[in-house]
C-alpha cells in the first residue's frame, strides 16, 4: 500500500533566489579560501619543506631510538644516545681535517667541472646544438650554469657568504625543530587531532600515527640503501685506485637517498671524476658504477622494500619533476617523502574511509 505524503511547500520565487545566492556566496567562499591558503603554501613553501625536513629528522630519531628501546634502555635515553650520536657524527668531519675534507671536496668539484665542460666543447665540435650553452661562456661557466643554485635552498641573500650562513642556520633551525617533534611528538598529534570534530579525531590520530611510523620505515629502508651503495662505491673506487675514493662513495650513497636521478647524477659524477684521470680510469669508473646499479637493483632495494611499499616509478619521476621546477633543489630532495605521506593519508582517509576501499586486483 502507498502511503499518500503531504504535499510540502514549495519555496516561492524570492526564496529559491536567496537559498540560490546563499549557495553562491558559500562556495565562492569556500573556493576563494582554497586559493588563498595555496598562494600562502606557495609563498611559505621554503618554510613548509624545512619543517617536514624536520619532521622527517624527527622520524628518524624515534626509529634509531625504537631500535635502542629494544635492548631495555628506556625512551628518554634512547633519544639522548640519538642526539649524542648526531651531534658526533656533525663534529666528527671537523675534527676529522675538516679544512682538508673541504679542500678536497673542492677540487673533486672542479674537477668533475673541467671535465663536464670539455665534454660540451667536444660536442660543439662534433656538430651537436650545444652552443647556446657554452657561447660567450668558458667551460666552467658553461657547467656551472647547468647546475642547480644552492643558495636559492637558503634565502635570497645576494652574496654566497648570506648564503652559506643561512644554510647554516637553517640546519641548526631543521635539528632544533626534530629534537622537539621527537621528544613528544604526541604534544603536537593531539593538538592537531584537537582541531577536528570529535566523532573522527581517533580515526585521523591512527593515520598520523600509522603516517608516521610509515615514514620511518621509508627512512630506514633507505638509509639500508644508501649504506649498501657507500659501502660498494668505497670498496670498488679503492680498488681500481681512483683519486678521492671516500668522497665519491659518499656522494653516491647520499645521492641515493633521491629515488631514480640520483643515482644517475652519482654515476655521471664518478665518470667525469675517473676521465680526470685518463680514459682508462674513466672506463674502469663506469664499470664499477654499473656493479653499484647491480648491486642496487638485486640487493639494496629488495631489502628496502621489505621495511616499506614501493611507489610507483612513473609517480615518483613526476613528483620530482614538479617539486624541482616548483621549490627548487630542497623540493627535488623532499619530493618522495612528502608523496609517501600523502599516499598513506588519502589511502587511509579518502580510498577506504570515503570510497569504500581500493579496487581489487584482476
Amino acid at each position: 500500500m502507498t502511503l499518500i505524503q503531504p504535499n510540502e511547500p514549495q519555496p516561492t520565487r524570492g526564496e529559491g533566489s536567496a537559498q540560490l545566492a546563499r549557495r553562491t556566496v558559500l562556495v565562492t567562499a569556500v573556493v576563494g579560501a582554497l586559493v588563498l591558503l595555496t598562494l600562502l603554501a606557495y609563498a611559505a613553501a621554503s618554510a613548509l619543506l624545512l619543517i617536514f625536513a624536520a619532521l622527517l629528522i624527527a622520524a628518524i630519531f624515534c626509529g634509531l631510538a625504537r631500535l635502542l628501546q629494544r635492548l631495555g634502555l628506556p625512551r628518554w635515553l634512547s633519544l639522548l644516545l640519538v642526539y649524542l650520536f648526531t651531534f658526533v657524527l656533525l663534529i666528527a668531519p671537523v675534527a676529522w681535517g675538516g679544512v682538508a675534507l673541504v679542500q678536497q671536496f673542492s677540487d673533486l668539484l672542479t674537477a668533475v667541472r673541467d671535465q663536464a665542460g670539455s665534454l660540451l666543447a667536444r660536442a660543439g665540435d662534433a656538430g651537436l646544438p650545444v652552443e647556446r650553452l657554452t657561447q660567450g661562456a668558458s667551460e666552467g661557466e658553461a657547467i656551472q650554469s647547468l647546475l642547480p643554485n644552492s643558495g636559492g635552498l637558503v634565502s635570497q641573500a645576494g652574496t654566497a657568504l648570506f648564503a652559506l650562513l643561512g644554510g647554516i642556520g637553517n640546519v641548526f633551525v631543521v635539528l632544533f625543530l626534530a629534537v622537539f617533534i621527537s621528544w613528544q611528538p604526541e604534544i603536537y598529534r593531539d593538538g592537531l587531532v584537537s582541531l577536528l570534530p570529535r566523532d573522527k579525531r581517533r580515526r585521523v590520530a591512527e593515520v598520523l600515527d600509522q603516517s608516521a611510523h610509515s615514514l620511518i620505515l621509508w627512512v630506514l629502508g633507505d638509509a639500508i640503501s644508501m649504506t649498501i651503495i657507500f659501502s660498494v662505491s668505497w670498496l670498488g673506487l679503492s680498488l681500481i685506485g681512483m683519486n678521492n675514493s671516500f668522497l665519491l662513495a659518499l656522494q653516491a650513497g647520499l645521492l641515493a637517498f633521491i629515488p631514480t636521478l640520483g643515482p644517475f647524477v652519482a654515476g655521471v659524477i664518478i665518470v667525469l671524476a675517473g676521465l680526470a684521470q685518463g680514459g682508462e680510469m674513466a672506463l674502469w669508473a663506469l664499470g664499477v658504477y654499473l656493479l653499484i646499479q647491480g648491486v642496487e637493483s638485486n640487493v639494496a632495494q629488495p631489502i628496502a622494500q621489505r621495511w616499506t611499499s614501493s611507489l610507483p616509478p612513473a609517480l615518483t619521476l613526476s613528483v620530482q619533476i614538479v617539486f624541482g621546477i616548483l621549490f627548487g633543489v630542497l623540493g627535488f630532495v623532499l619530493a618522495v617523502p612528502i608523496v609517501a605521506v600523502v599516499v598513506t593519508l588519502v589511502r587511509e582517509l579518502y580510498v577506504k574511509d570515503v570510497l569504500g576501499g581500493p579496487v581489487e586486483p584482476r
